[in-house]
């Protein structure tokens, strides 16, 4: 008999936010997964996800109830990577505010989450062409002031690795948080922040 070993996981935003709204509805057995940071944090870098994403892998959670699927990221790319990869390791999803879990019992996902994996696809392949068109107009920007002298292929090899190993940074920023701010929300150091920042106009 399959046994369903359930989590809960809650995140708020801010110390100051109030996660009783959504503990109301956990049960007896359920292990309760809470973090308070920002959202634009990936999810397997937040303290109460990282513990998820061990314990999944270690078989000791398969059924993960939640909010709503803004609470696995920001932004659409980073709820469908989380979300594939919970139902890729066959973990079930509850989603409290559509009132449905995610996968068929055989494992398959169902309508609605194709639908929502779909839809989050669509809007992420919108957001990487809106940062590429942001980075073009930058890079029109610095030609025009002067500022931009091209690059050899190994630099551009460094810095596609040094925004990659920075792609909290990286989302921050193009959110449009200030540089400091972003040092504080992912706890890198403020000149690391100021050089992804100076990379993303320049590259």
């Amino acid at each position: 008999m399959h046994v369903n070993k359930k989590a809960k996981y809650i995140r708020v935003s801010t110390l100051e936010q109030n996660t009783g709204r959504q503990k109301l509805s956990i049960e007896r057995g359920i292990k309760l997964y809470e973090d308070k940071e920002s959202g634009l944090i990936p999810f397997e870098n937040r303290k109460a996800g990282k513990r998820l994403i061990a314990d999944v892998l270690k078989g000791e959670i398969n059924y993960i109830i939640i909010h709503s699927v803004d609470r696995l990221g920001r932004d659409s790319i980073s709820m469908q990577k989380q979300l594939n990869w919970f139902i890729e390791n066959g973990v079930q999803i509850y989603a409290e505010n559509i009132k449905m879990e995610l996968l068929n019992d055989d494992g398959s996902m169902n309508i609605i989450a194709k639908m929502i994996i779909d839809l989050l696809g669509s809007v992420a392949a919108l957001e990487i062409e809106t940062m590429k068109e942001r980075q073009r107009q930058g890079i029109a920007i610095t030609k025009a002031n002067g500022g931009y002298k091209g690059g050899t292929i190994g630099r551009k090899i460094k810095v596609e690795n040094m925004l990659k190993r920075h792609k909290d940074v990286v989302m921050l920023l193009e959110a449009g948080i200030s540089v400091t701010k972003a040092s504080r929300i992912s706890k890198k150091a403020f000149v690391t922040v100021k050089n992804v920042e100076r990379l993303l106009v320049a590259d």
